[in-house]
């Protein structure tokens, strides 16, 4: 990772509040509400391995739910870049089946490849300065049957198709522009640091014509209740590409 994003990161979230587990756990309801409720929810009915690496882990919260929850795994590999949040990451994270690793998404090492059975990427690829390097190599992590389960903003989703309608930047993780973090505090990344932005159709194609990837699924879930929970829920599973964000499991 480039230095002044690492220092960015590490100054970001060493304000970051420190939750206690209780308070840290996601519950998915019947329908989840946002990309963590969706992953915790889906994930154990994908996975069938032994081995799970998550890159770009964050507070932990995705691993440690999944866990509590009974995921049968032999290990759970989570990653940072940030040292600040890997730190936080060891002391909140007890369980045995646990590691904290420091690992970039953009050079993993090689001696990684082939000991996974499960890699989740968890609002990671839109930060990435090379997406298509990054999962070229990614998708050697895995082991034969394995998967990468990503999820990322969908620049085409329907609010932001408004946006550009209306000639403004769809930004996908800020206001005004990508100028004002939802805290309304002027950002000091432009849209909090994303990168690139997707549709479904664009990392569709990314996955399976440049990075080998044998199959493709859609995961789509409704993270936005304007339309309310049930009609939004609907219209998700309907049409992923304008009512849902992206959310794919991509197969070797």
């Amino acid at each position: 990772m480039n230095e002044s994003l690492a220092a960015h990161y590490d100054a970001k979230y060493a304000r970051e509040p420190q939750a206690d587990r209780a308070s840290q756990l996601v519950v998915p309801g019947r329908l989840p509400r946002n990309r963590f409720e969706a992953c915790v929810r889906s994930f154990p009915r994908l996975f069938a391995g032994a081995d799970v690496l998550e890159l770009g882990a964050g507070s932990g919260n995705v691993a440690l739910s999944l866990l509590e929850a009974g995921l049968d795994c032999r290990s759970y590999t989570v990653s940072e870049t940030s040292e600040v949040r890997l730190e936080g990451l060891r002391r909140r994270l007890d369980d045995p089946r646990l590691r904290a690793a420091r690992i970039d998404a953009e050079c993993v090492p090689e001696e990684l490849f082939g000991r996974f059975d499960a890699v989740i990427m968890i609002a990671l690829i839109e930060h990435l300065v090379d997406p298509l390097g990054a999962l070229l190599r990614i998708r050697r992590l895995l082991r034969p049957g394995g998967f990468v389960y990503l999820d990322t903003p969908n620049v085409a989703k329907w609010t932001r198709r408004l946006k550009l309608l209306a000639g403004r930047f769809p930004s996908t993780s800020s206001r005004e522009e990508g100028l004002v973090g939802y805290d309304g505090q002027p950002v000091s990344l432009h849209d909090e640091g994303h990168l690139h932005y997707f549709t479904y159709r664009s990392l569709s194609r990314l996955l399976l014509e440049r990075c080998g990837f044998a199959s493709l699924e859609k995961r789509p879930y409704a993270a936005d209740g304007r339309l309310g929970a049930p009609i939004s829920d609907a219209l998700a599973r309907l049409w992923p590409e304008l009512f849902a964000e992206v959310c794919l499991v991509a197969r070797v």
